[in-house]
C-alpha cells in the first residue's frame, strides 16, 4: 500500500511539474542582475564582437536597442524584468557563395564566446544560440539577401514594452511601404563576389 502511495505521489509531481514549467517561477534562465543601461552596454559589446570577428568588415545599420516586458505566464502580472536586445542589419549584399561562409564565421566565434547553438535552419539560413548567462543571439537572412544579426539580455527593470529613449540606433532609408528600408545597398569586392 505504501509503494501505491509513492507511485501516486511522484506521478502527480511529475504531472503538476510538467504543468507548472511553463511558469517563469520555474524557468532555466538565471536571474538579470543589471540594469537597462548596463544591459544596452552588454548587448552593444556582444554584437561588436560578433562584427569584429567578420573579415573582411561589414557595413552595418543599427536598429533601436528595445526593451521587452517579462510577465509570470501563471498570474500574467509583470516581474520587475525585462528582455533588452538589438538587431544590426548588415547593409553588405552577400554572394550566395559567401553567405555560408559568413554562418560558418559567426558560428565559430558564438561557439569560442561560450554561446551554444540552440535553433538552425540551413535552408533559411538562420541561427540562434545562448550563453549560460542568459543572452541570446542570433543570425537570419531574409528573403531578399538583407542580414540581421541581433543579441539579447535580461535586466531588472519595472519599464513596459518598447524602444529604449536615447538608444533609437541609426536613420534607415524609407522602403516603399513607407517603414525602415533593410535592403542591402553595399557591395564589397569579397563578400559579393
Amino acid at each position: 500500500m505504501k509503494r501505491l502511495r509513492l507511485s501516486i505521489v511522484s506521478a502527480c509531481a511529475v504531472v503538476a511539474s510538467n504543468f507548472l514549467s511553463g511558469c517563469s517561477v520555474l524557468r532555466d534562465d538565471p536571474e538579470p542582475k543589471v540594469n537597462v543601461n548596463q544591459a544596452v552596454k552588454q548587448v552593444d559589446a556582444i554584437l561588436d564582437k560578433t562584427f569584429d570577428a567578420i573579415h573582411p568588415r561589414l557595413k552595418w545599420r543599427e536598429g533601436p536597442a528595445h526593451m521587452s516586458e517579462r510577465r509570470n505566464s501563471f498570474t500574467n502580472t509583470a516581474d520587475g524584468e525585462v528582455s533588452v536586445d538589438r538587431d544590426r542589419y548588415v547593409r553588405t549584399k552577400f554572394s550566395k557563395a559567401k553567405l555560408k561562409e559568413l554562418l560558418t564565421v559567426v558560428y565559430k566565434h558564438w561557439a569560442k564566446e561560450g554561446f551554444k547553438l540552440r535553433d538552425s535552419n540551413p535552408r533559411e539560413s538562420s541561427m540562434s544560440a545562448t550563453a549560460s548567462d542568459g543572452s541570446i543571439v542570433s543570425l537570419e537572412v531574409s528573403g531578399f539577401g538583407g542580414v540581421r544579426i541581433g543579441a539579447g539580455v535580461g535586466a531588472l527593470s519595472d519599464g513596459p514594452s518598447g524602444d529604449i529613449n536615447g538608444e533609437e540606433g541609426d536613420n534607415f532609408p524609407k522602403a516603399p511601404d513607407g517603414g525602415p528600408d533593410y535592403t542591402p545597398d553595399v557591395r564589397d569586392p569579397y563578400w559579393s563576389k
